[in-house]
């Protein structure tokens, strides 16, 4: 999701003296946090993946270079 579309979801005003977010209700906040959860979630399995990705690839480095 990009950011301009959270911000549409979310309601927050692109103007800089009134850019802060209006949360007057729990629902607000509970799906403000589920996004949080969600995008931090996200960036631990990017990091995951990258780390599995590199090993895997120092790995077939080493079994091409033993034949």
């Amino acid at each position: 999701m990009r950011e301009l579309e959270l911000n549409t979801i979310m309601g927050v005003i692109a103007d800089p003296e009134r850019s802060m977010l209006n949360i007057h209700d729990k629902k607000l906040v509970a799906d403000l946090e589920r996004l949080v959860k969600i995008m931090e979630i996200n960036k631990a399995q990017d990091n995951k993946h990258r780390l599995l990705a590199i090993k895997n690839m120092a790995t077939m480095k080493l079994l091409l270079s033993n034949n």
